[in-house]
């Protein structure tokens, strides 16, 4: 009962109350706003997955967003396969890029891995682009389709025809990825990721094989990535080259630090954070990146372990502290 009711638990449920409650009470354009938050955080989560956890930093996440929305977009447009069919071929495909890209990249360590994955993500914006015939180039791919209506008992169907359809749509995605994330670092597999974010050589001395769990740590968080691609895919409708670009993985990057590497809400909260303020702010489109590059060097010098990571050492000290005020009382 005390794990049912505990104070993380309740302010998740709380969490989760008001991205259900406060869509239908806003303007489409904060939806919309909503949407993109919860897609990037789709990202970030599949970000935090590889570096947070298991300590290698990617630049190269763009690609996979890419990856799984021109994908999915290609199948459906141009092959006219159905919705769920070309989701999972999607997603399947982009695994297996991944999967292909890892095995010689994570040999690697260090600044070299980086360098693979930034020069892997502008390998792919220069093939999106200049690939004119498949994916339109400079003009993008359009005409992406919704979900079809799922049949529900009694006749009826549901539709996801409407901005807020699709939000609950992708809300989902989030709160099921966001469970399996949880699930995963707390499994014997998370733990060995854990391990080798602190120590690799440390953790192979043990008998783990590094390579394959860092192998199946990228091609799980590229996997997310992808479904990221296809629902930002299937709620915009349209897909540019734009989307692969490695700057959107440095967005990613600098959105997990701020909310906390290696915790389950720091990819919820940097997101919010980093989208909302310039929006609040009302600052030019230009201007963005350099606001967020300003808060991210805030973060780095006086805030390094993110939000979260600052809440939960500042929360960790404060039990410790009671708990021995009232063992020497």
């Amino acid at each position: 009962m005390r794990t049912l009711f505990s104070p993380k638990a309740v302010a998740w449920v709380l969490v989760l109350i008001a991205a259900v409650a406060v869509p239908p009470l806003v303007g489409g354009y904060v939806t919309s706003m909503l949407i993109l938050i919860a897609i990037w955080t789709i990202m970030c989560f599949s970000m935090n997955l590889i570096f947070g956890y298991t300590g290698q930093l990617s630049l190269g996440h763009a690609a996979f967003l890419g990856i799984g929305a021109y994908t999915f977009g290609l199948i459906t447009v141009k092959l006219h396969v159905g919705f769920w069919p070309a989701f999972v071929i999607a997603i399947v495909f982009t695994g297996l890029v991944a999967f292909l890209v890892g095995i010689p990249a994570l040999k690697l360590r260090g600044p070299y891995f980086i360098l693979v994955t930034l020069g892997f993500a502008v390998i792919v914006g220069v093939i999106v682009l200049g690939w004119i015939d498949l994916t339109g180039g400079a003009n993008g791919l359009s005409g992406i389709p919704r979900p079809n209506p799922i049949p529900l008992p009694g006749g009826g169907k549901l539709r996801f025809d409407s901005l807020l359809s699709i939000y609950y749509f992708i809300l989902f995605f989030v709160v099921l990825i966001g469970l399996f994330c949880h699930r995963l670092v707390r499994s014997l597999v998370g733990k060995r990721f854990i391990a080798i974010s602190y120590n690799e050589n440390l953790t192979e001395s043990l008998g783990i094989n590094t390579m394959s769990q860092k192998l199946l740590s990228f091609t799980i968080s590229a996997i997310l990535a992808g479904i990221a691609g296809v629902l930002y895919a299937t709620y915009n409708v349209v897909i540019s080259p734009e989307v692969t670009h490695f700057a959107r993985g440095m967005d990613v990057v600098a959105y997990l630090i701020v909310g906390g590497a290696g915790t389950m809400a720091g990819p919820i909260v940097g997101t919010l954070v980093l989208m909302t303020v310039p929006e609040v702010l009302q600052i030019l489109p230009y201007l963005k990146t350099l606001i967020n590059g300003i808060i991210l060097m805030l973060f780095i010098i006086f805030l390094p372990r993110g939000i979260i990571g600052w809440f939960n050492t500042n929360l960790g000290e404060r039990v410790t502290s009671k708990r021995a005020v009232n063992g020497s009382a």
